[in-house]
């Protein structure tokens, strides 16, 4: 996927990497403490020990810093999933949660303010898109290695990565504003929301 910071994309400078890292560092940080739209340039350049002048040497505005920055916290997200086993017959998956699944929906607990913020309804419909689109590619890739020939089916399990990845994301999104927490404000766990996705993935109830 391009970038869409010209400076961001061009250069290969390990220095400029490294400058680069901690600036989205500095956002993750700051995101713990704050709300991301209460995050200025100034407080970044801060937190990361460097001056203004010089993110705007790698960003070219605050939106695309904390865009590239939010996008970083997707590798282990898709990690997560790749590594959850599925395979083409839905009845054939094992009752319980697999482990990586359980841990997807602990790198997104991880940074739920970033989730919260980026998946909310201001928010942004790049994050989410590239995100439902790493997951669907990494479980697309799965059912096509797991798919025996008499249920390959290219077409059908494109459209069944789609549908999960969609799906998951709607969960994460909701589970993270708190949509699921208890009436007594208690919140849903991160082994609570697997299990339950996991049994609907299964056609479980």
């Amino acid at each position: 996927m391009p970038n869409t910071s010209n400076t961001r994309g061009a250069s290969r400078d390990p220095r400029a990497r490294r400058t680069r890292a901690l600036l989205r560092s500095a956002v993750l940080d700051l995101s713990m403490e704050k709300d991301l739209d209460g995050i200025t340039m100034s407080d970044i350049a801060e937190r990361a020990e460097v001056n203004r002048a010089t993110v705007y040497l790698h960003y070219k505005d605050r939106e695309d810093l904390l865009l590239d920055a939010t996008e970083s916290t997707m590798d282990g997200v898709v990690e997560a999933a790749r590594a959850c086993r599925l395979i083409a017959h839905t009845h054939e998956l094992p009752e319980t949660a697999p482990v990586h699944l359980t841990s997807l929906f602990a790198h997104v607990d991880k940074h739920r303010a970033v989730y919260r913020r980026m998946l909310g309804e201001d928010g942004s419909p790049r994050f989410a898109a590239r995100l439902e689109r790493l997951l669907a590619q990494a479980w697309f890739e799965q059912l096509l290695t797991e798919a025996t020939p008499d249920a390959f089916d290219e077409t059908a399990l494109l459209v069944r990565a789609h549908f999960l990845s969609g799906a998951v994301l709607a969960v994460i999104g909701r589970w993270v504003r708190g949509e699921f927490d208890g009436e007594q404000g208690t919140g849903m766990s991160v082994t609570g929301v697997a299990d339950l996705t996991w049994a609907l993935v299964r056609g479980g109830r």
